[in-house]
């Protein structure tokens, strides 16, 4: 909070107002369960000067009573589910003094948490606070790294798992329940598995089949994000290059990533030498990792000029299309790495090979 502080003065904001999420934990270390007004409101508002305040049900209010916080349970405003918690909102605003001021908002708030600020707030200027949020997350500090190192760590005994368990023959929701249990033994603290698994379905893995294992187990809630293919049967000649060239790129990538080369060329780079092979690089080569999953700063894509500073961790993430599947099949290598003072780190010891069954 001090540093978001430092940040708001910097940006002339007389408060933030956080709502669930990613952004509410790594200020607080509690965020109500993501869904904004009219099914929650969950309001974290930080003042630039006094004390700050939350909002929340009284449902939140309990479960916050069993995470350390920097807020004590205690201090919260609470409202019962079906109560209207404008009056609550309004008051705590004029209470800090910010009711008609500058309040900076994340990009990404729900739209009915904008509206009752408008209600409640008439005379204050909403702002995004986007960039700020942003620049207080993209560089982690060591526990930050460790706890994505630990993470990035389960990947790889999921990774592993996923060979054992896609077989010719096998449904699809067999192989996830499979690898989602060796996630969850290997510490994670979520089941979090995507690619061809994002809906596990009855369907059965198939000869000439190609899997996207896509996973972002996560521990003490900070996710990595990584992606490997698993090929039933021998892949194709086409297939295998495509595979081979996106573990090339992203090792040619990772010799340009260090401290002040812009996002946007490592994006550039990665996209041309990938055109240089004659692939189409269809979606950003990079995002930034950390709390709860998902994409966060710095997004690694054309047109971001922001400089990577070490400590920053990102995914290098090459990869293409297969047409003529039955739904989107990617052919790709996503791997995290941490930039360093003199280049950059691979987080995840797992192999590139292509590997069959």
């Amino acid at each position: 909070m001090s540093r978001a502080r430092d940040r708001m003065q910097e940006a002339d904001l007389d408060a933030l107002y956080v709502d669930a999420g990613a952004n509410q934990f790594y200020l607080t270390g509690f965020s109500a369960y993501e869904g904004g007004w009219p099914v929650w409101l969950s309001a974290f508002v930080l003042p630039l000067d006094g004390e700050p305040g939350f909002v929340l049900s009284e449902m939140h209010r309990d479960i916050m009573k069993h995470a350390e916080t920097a807020i004590p349970a205690d201090a919260v405003t609470t409202y019962r589910d079906g109560d209207d918690p404008e009056p609550l909102l309004g008051a705590l605003l004029e209470e800090r003094g910010v009711a008609d001021g500058t309040i900076g908002v994340p990009a990404d708030a729900w739209f009915g948490d904008g509206e009752l600020l408008r209600s409640v707030a008439s005379d204050a200027d909403l702002v995004s606070a986007q960039s700020l949020f942003d620049r207080l997350r993209m560089v982690k500090d060591d526990t930050e790294i460790e706890h994505l190192r630990k993470a990035t760590d389960i990947a790889a005994e999921a990774h592993a798992a996923s060979v054992e368990a896609i077989e010719e023959g096998r449904p699809e929701y067999e192989a996830a329940m499979e690898i989602t249990d060796a996630m969850l033994a290997a510490g994670s603290d979520n089941m979090g598995l995507g690619g061809v698994f994002r809906d596990p379905r009855q369907r059965r893995f198939a000869d000439g089949d190609i899997v996207d294992v896509d996973m972002g187990p996560q521990f003490e809630h900070y996710a990595t994000d990584c992606a490997r293919n698993v090929f039933v049967g021998e892949p194709s000649a086409e297939d295998r290059r495509a595979y081979e060239v996106c573990s090339e790129c992203l090792y040619a990538t990772m010799d340009v990533v260090e401290p002040g080369v812009t996002a946007h060329e490592v994006h550039t780079f990665a996209e041309e030498y990938m055109a240089d092979e004659g692939y189409d690089q269809p979606w950003k080569i990079g995002h930034g990792v950390g709390l709860m999953g998902g994409h966060e700063a710095p997004q690694v894509q054309n047109g971001n000029d922001v400089e990577l500073e070490s400590g920053m961790v990102f995914v290098i993430d090459p990869g293409i299309f297969v047409e003529g599947r039955e739904q989107d099949t990617p052919i790709h290598i996503e791997d995290p790495v941490l930039v360093t003072e003199t280049g950059c780190e691979n987080l995840l010891d797992y192999t590139h090979d292509v590997v069959t069954v």
